[in-house]
């Protein structure tokens, strides 16, 4: 516990991030998916208000969990760093959110897109105002600290433990397989929203998921093991906001 009284400013602040991005999550997802699945799951709840509510209290459940678990094993392993100002870190977040940006916009539609109708005419209407704070909140935050601060320091922390108990620190290429690990398993993650949009599941839908969000996700950990989880943060938030901003002008 000591660790996160030490960082208690992080933790909170973490915390609160997420509360905002379950409660604008929720609203997207309730705006979106299939009304069936929303007034059955009402009828189990008693009303959407309530829906709401259990959703956002999950949510926040969850971030203190992963956030206070995060923070211990990345302090154990060496990985917690307190955000400070890093010209190097702030240039990689730049490039890595043009280059993720454009993969998230400019690659999906006019490459995938070409070949996957679905994905095509998903760019046909702009995005909502809560998707896109959404995305920078939930997506931005929350999945870093799920991802990074918390699986990825759990995985190089079992790894380490079982594998280089005798080592002083934990050797790079376990936090390099750990990132590994951790970013496949990020992007298998985004199965089951990808199947709901699609309806279904082939080959070439699978390798988009993996790709795009396999990539980004070892991007998003180089960045983690590097600079910090604060940085990994910005450059999650940095794709989404420039992959939007190319959706919302261009696109």
């Amino acid at each position: 516990m000591k660790y996160i009284k030490e960082n208690w400013q992080y933790f909170l602040f973490f915390v609160l991030v997420c509360i905002v991005g379950g409660y604008f999550s929720t609203i997207y997802l309730v705006d979106t998916l299939d009304s069936n699945m929303i007034e059955e799951a009402v009828k189990q709840i008693g009303s959407k208000e309530l829906l709401m509510v259990v959703s956002v209290v999950q949510i926040t459940i969850y971030a203190v969990i992963f956030t206070g678990i995060g923070i211990i094993l990345s302090n154990k392993i060496g990985l917690w760093k307190k955000f400070e100002m890093n010209k190097q870190g702030l240039i990689t977040v730049l490039v890595l959110s043009v280059v993720g940006g454009l993969s998230l916009s400019v690659v999906d539609k006019y490459v995938f897109g070409s070949f996957i109708d679905p994905v095509w005419h998903s760019y046909d209407s702009k995005p909502t105002v809560e998707y896109v704070i959404s995305s920078f909140t939930y997506g931005g935050v929350f999945e870093e600290i799920l991802i990074r601060l918390f699986l990825m320091s759990l995985l190089a922390w079992v790894i380490s433990k079982l594998f280089y108990a005798k080592e002083e620190d934990v050797p790079v290429k376990v936090l390099v397989i750990a990132n590994v690990i951790s970013a496949l398993l990020f992007a298998a993650g985004h199965l089951p929203s990808t199947k709901q949009f699609f309806g279904y599941m082939d080959g070439l839908i699978l390798f988009r998921c993996f790709l795009i969000n396999g990539l980004l996700g070892l991007a998003f950990g180089y960045l983690y093991r590097k600079y910090g989880i604060g940085y990994s943060m910005l450059a999650h938030i940095g794709t989404h906001f420039v992959s939007k901003l190319i959706w919302v002008i261009f696109i």
